[in-house]
């Protein structure tokens, strides 16, 4: 589950990182026909922007719903691109309004359910209260290109991609730089301290870069793993 919130968090801030301008406050949304509603309480920090998320089930269809969030964007004043500049990351369609008073921008990710239904991925990112990120005390390979940085209660996560290496190579690297640090590869990818744990998923992309995401997060201490083993 907080895998696919820091997946979400990272898209949204993506999604919203076009220029803004000017704005009213206090946006609601209304989905049409929701029948289910997640909240994901407090906030994740994406690339030191403060993301809030929750989500819906909607027995609505995607498109309707679609439409009916620009609407909604457009009755609030916010700033819609039209739909072929809309940002597209994700297979699943997604629209993005800029709140340019407040610099915030909201967007919603739709996702097609096999029982008719559609999931709506609501967030806000709070450009405006950006902050510097903060660093996941993970290292970058060299070569390494746009890097995303999230942060969530107890846990830290780094992604970004790397040309010219293949995935064996980067295991290597942080196989080497892990050990170094005091951690123990205890499965493959997982590494462990007398503290913490750093997960590391390494894949190759279509583009043919390699996509790297590696988690770092507390673990209970254990007397079998001590630094330097």
């Amino acid at each position: 589950m907080m895998r696919l919130i820091r997946r979400w968090c990272l898209l949204l801030v993506l999604a919203g990182s076009a220029p803004v301008w000017a704005q009213r406050a206090n946006f609601t949304w209304d989905i049409p026909k929701t029948v289910s509603v997640v909240d994901v309480p407090g906030q994740v920090d994406a690339n030191g922007v403060p993301v809030k998320l929750h989500a819906v089930r909607s027995k609505e269809k995607a498109q309707v719903i679609l439409q009916s969030v620009v609407d909604r964007f457009q009755s609030w004043g916010f700033v819609v691109q039209e739909a072929y500049k809309q940002p597209q990351l994700l297979r699943e369609p997604m629209v993005t309004g800029l709140d340019t008073r407040n610099f915030i921008s909201y967007t919603a990710i739709l996702q097609v359910n096999p029982d008719g239904t559609t999931t709506v991925f609501l967030g806000q990112a709070n450009l405006g209260a950006a902050k510097a990120p903060q660093p996941a005390g993970l290292p970058v390979i060299p070569g390494g290109s746009g890097v995303l940085t999230a942060a969530t209660e107890g846990s830290r996560t780094v992604s970004y991609s790397v040309a010219g290496k293949t995935v064996a190579e980067v295991e290597a690297f942080y196989r080497e730089v892990l050990t170094q640090a005091g951690f123990k590869e205890i499965q493959p990818r997982v590494f462990k301290s007398s503290t913490e744990e750093v997960s590391l998923n390494v894949a190759v992309t279509k583009e043919g870069p390699v996509a790297v995401r590696l988690v770092r997060r507390a673990a209970a201490a254990d007397d079998d793993i001590r630094p330097g083993e």
